[in-house]
Protein backbone atom coordinates (compact mmCIF):
# COMPACT_ATOMS: atom_id res chain seq x y z
CA UNK A 1 0.00 0.00 0.00
CA UNK A 2 2.63 2.55 1.03
CA UNK A 3 4.70 1.63 -1.77
CA UNK A 4 2.27 3.02 -4.59
CA UNK A 5 2.27 6.11 -2.98
CA UNK A 6 6.03 5.86 -2.38
CA UNK A 7 6.21 5.58 -6.49
CA UNK A 8 3.46 7.68 -7.32
CA UNK A 9 5.14 10.82 -5.75
CA UNK A 10 8.07 10.57 -7.80
CA UNK A 11 6.07 10.07 -11.04
CA UNK A 12 4.00 13.24 -10.05
CA UNK A 13 6.57 15.15 -9.88
CA UNK A 14 8.40 14.17 -12.68
CA UNK A 15 5.51 15.11 -14.69
CA UNK A 16 4.25 18.16 -13.22
CA UNK A 17 8.18 19.47 -13.72
CA UNK A 18 8.18 17.99 -17.07
CA UNK A 19 5.14 19.59 -18.07
CA UNK A 20 6.45 22.89 -16.70
CA UNK A 21 9.87 22.40 -19.07
CA UNK A 22 7.55 22.40 -21.85
CA UNK A 23 5.84 25.54 -21.17
CA UNK A 24 9.25 27.03 -20.64
CA UNK A 25 10.28 25.69 -24.18
CA UNK A 26 6.88 26.79 -25.71
CA UNK A 27 7.15 30.30 -25.03
CA UNK A 28 11.22 30.47 -25.52
CA UNK A 29 10.52 29.51 -28.90
CA UNK A 30 7.51 31.91 -29.47
CA UNK A 31 9.50 34.63 -27.82
CA UNK A 32 12.62 33.48 -30.24
CA UNK A 33 9.83 34.40 -33.20
CA UNK A 34 8.91 36.92 -32.56
CA UNK A 35 11.97 38.34 -32.19
CA UNK A 36 13.21 36.66 -35.33
CA UNK A 37 9.93 38.28 -37.13
CA UNK A 38 10.95 41.68 -35.92
CA UNK A 39 14.64 42.12 -37.15
CA UNK A 40 15.47 42.46 -40.21
CA UNK A 41 19.26 42.25 -41.55
CA UNK A 42 20.92 43.60 -44.41
CA UNK A 43 24.07 42.85 -45.19
CA UNK A 44 26.23 45.09 -47.55
CA UNK A 45 29.20 43.80 -49.15
CA UNK A 46 31.68 45.83 -51.31
CA UNK A 47 34.43 44.57 -53.70
CA UNK A 48 36.95 45.41 -56.08
CA UNK A 49 38.79 42.73 -57.71
CA UNK A 50 37.92 40.05 -55.73
CA UNK A 51 36.44 36.82 -58.29
CA UNK A 52 38.26 34.05 -56.66
CA UNK A 53 36.41 34.59 -52.76
CA UNK A 54 32.80 36.34 -53.52
CA UNK A 55 30.67 33.69 -54.73
CA UNK A 56 32.16 31.46 -51.61
CA UNK A 57 31.88 34.90 -49.12
CA UNK A 58 28.22 35.16 -50.39
CA UNK A 59 27.21 31.56 -50.01
CA UNK A 60 28.62 30.73 -47.03
CA UNK A 61 26.40 34.04 -45.56
CA UNK A 62 23.44 32.48 -47.04
CA UNK A 63 24.22 29.09 -46.02
CA UNK A 64 24.66 30.30 -42.04
CA UNK A 65 21.78 32.07 -42.13
CA UNK A 66 19.54 28.97 -42.78
CA UNK A 67 21.45 26.41 -40.80
CA UNK A 68 20.83 28.45 -37.53
CA UNK A 69 17.18 28.68 -36.58
CA UNK A 70 17.93 30.86 -33.34
CA UNK A 71 19.79 33.81 -34.88
CA UNK A 72 18.27 36.70 -37.36
CA UNK A 73 16.97 35.22 -40.29
CA UNK A 74 19.34 37.14 -43.22
CA UNK A 75 16.47 38.73 -45.35
CA UNK A 76 18.78 41.41 -47.66
CA UNK A 77 22.25 41.05 -49.09
CA UNK A 78 23.37 43.88 -51.18
CA UNK A 79 26.66 43.48 -53.08
CA UNK A 80 28.51 46.40 -54.55
CA UNK A 81 31.36 46.33 -57.79
CA UNK A 82 33.31 48.83 -57.35
CA UNK A 83 34.98 49.10 -60.64
CA UNK A 84 36.08 45.79 -60.94
CA UNK A 85 38.75 45.00 -63.82
CA UNK A 86 37.92 41.54 -63.50
CA UNK A 87 34.98 38.93 -63.42
CA UNK A 88 33.51 39.74 -60.60
CA UNK A 89 30.68 41.76 -61.31
CA UNK A 90 30.10 38.47 -63.02
CA UNK A 91 29.77 36.34 -60.37
CA UNK A 92 28.03 39.26 -58.59
CA UNK A 93 25.48 39.29 -61.26
CA UNK A 94 24.88 35.12 -61.49
CA UNK A 95 24.87 35.11 -57.87
CA UNK A 96 21.76 37.75 -57.61
CA UNK A 97 19.89 35.62 -60.47
CA UNK A 98 20.35 32.64 -58.41
CA UNK A 99 19.11 34.64 -54.79
CA UNK A 100 16.37 36.14 -54.35
CA UNK A 101 17.59 38.11 -51.42
CA UNK A 102 20.66 39.36 -53.22
CA UNK A 103 20.36 42.69 -54.77
CA UNK A 104 23.40 43.97 -57.54
CA UNK A 105 23.69 47.95 -56.83
CA UNK A 106 25.95 50.58 -58.16
CA UNK A 107 27.61 52.09 -54.75
CA UNK A 108 25.85 55.45 -56.33
CA UNK A 109 22.50 54.02 -55.90
CA UNK A 110 23.31 52.79 -51.98
CA UNK A 111 22.03 55.41 -49.96
CA UNK A 112 18.84 55.36 -52.19
CA UNK A 113 18.56 51.72 -51.84
CA UNK A 114 19.13 51.90 -47.89
CA UNK A 115 16.40 54.85 -47.54
CA UNK A 116 13.73 53.00 -48.62
CA UNK A 117 14.76 49.68 -46.86
CA UNK A 118 13.67 52.38 -43.68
Amino acid sequence: MYIDIYIAIPLWIFAIFGFIYFLFRVYESLDLYRKRKQGVCTLVISAKNQEDIIEGLVRGFILKSGMDSTEEKLLHIVLLDMGSADNTLKIMENLSYDYSVIKLLNPDNLPVYLKNMI
